[in-house]
């Protein structure tokens, strides 16, 4: 009992520390960055759905600005593998795109659906200046 706990496993039978940025939700960078990216496609499907209150979207925006800052501080202070930095700009991408689908979602009311109709004549066209004088009033009542 006298060992110092240098190696804190995240979850049974993980073998990769958890590193100090982490300490906080006690998981490795793996596991995090997969736990967050589980958590971001279930809030994607709320929000396009429209099953998120605006309530619940608050606390999306929060829990994303959160793990971002979270992933900004375990990049910067960690020398990271390939593999994982490759994980880490993916979950970074998860979580922008939440983001943006909280910032264009609707606020708290039904959605209004536009169906536009095809058009069955094109539009007019421009009539020239040249049609439009005086002097060609014979041409345009041929016309």
């Amino acid at each position: 009992m006298g060992k110092s706990d240098e190696h804190r496993a995240c979850i049974p039978r993980c073998k990769l520390p958890v590193p100090t940025e982490l300490d906080s939700v006690g998981l490795c960078v793996h596991h995090f960055t997969w736990s967050v990216e589980e958590a971001c496609a279930e809030m994607h499907r709320q929000v396009a759905l429209r099953k998120a209150t605006v309530e619940r979207c608050a606390e999306m925006t929060t829990y994303v600005s959160e793990c971002a800052l979270l992933l900004a501080r375990v990049t910067s202070n960690l020398c990271l593998s390939d593999d994982l930095k490759r994980r880490i700009l993916c979950t970074f991408l998860s979580l922008m795109n939440l983001r943006d689908n909280l910032e264009r979602a609707p606020s708290g009311h039904a959605p209004e659906i536009r169906v536009l109709a095809p058009r069955v004549f094109p539009p007019p066209a421009v009539m020239p200046d040249w049609l439009n004088s005086e002097s060609n009033a014979s041409v345009r009542s041929q016309v």
